[in-house]
């Protein structure tokens, strides 16, 4: 039902993927500008004029936060098919695990092109905490499915 425990757990994994999309990813500090990294772009400090630096890795770092919220609310309505919501969650921590190596490439990708150094941004720990939810989430129906199963069994 949509009242249990795992709609919190997956409601946090949507507000989650949320933030990590208006939070900063990290900064990378040149020679003689410092860059704050974003979803849609990369800042400059000092002046907040806009640079562009787009591949592959890019897309994924804008891309999949979104396709994480729309799979996170798409699972929270399938609580009549429990094992179809679990296989969604083990989706869901998969583009946790992509998302988070998308976006240390990204970021290493950066520093190369910028030739600076990396500090990681606070958004870096909202995929991580995620995952974590998405495991509760995932225990969670797998105790209803045992519940309703050993229900079943008794009649």
């Amino acid at each position: 039902m949509i009242q249990r425990i795992q709609t919190i757990y997956l409601f946090l994994v949507f507000i989650f993927a949320l933030l990590f999309i208006f939070f900063p990813k990290g900064t990378i500090e040149t020679a003689s500008l410092s860059y704050i990294v974003k979803s849609f772009a990369i800042e400059i400090a000092e002046t907040g004029e806009s640079y562009s630096y787009s591949n592959f890795l890019s897309l994924l770092v804008i891309i999949l936060p979104f396709v994480i919220m729309i799979m996170s609310v798409y699972s929270t309505f399938q609580y009549k098919n429990r094992p179809l919501q679990i296989k969604l969650g083990k989706m869901n921590v998969f583009m946790h695990v992509l998302l988070v190596v998308s976006v240390f490439f990204y970021l290493d990708a950066l520093k190369t092109h910028l030739q600076g150094t990396i500090s990681y941004g606070i958004a870096i720990i909202f995929p991580l905490a995620a995952m974590l939810f998405l495991l509760l989430a995932n225990r969670a129906i797998r105790k209803d499915e045992q519940l309703v199963r050993s229900a079943d069994r008794l009649r």
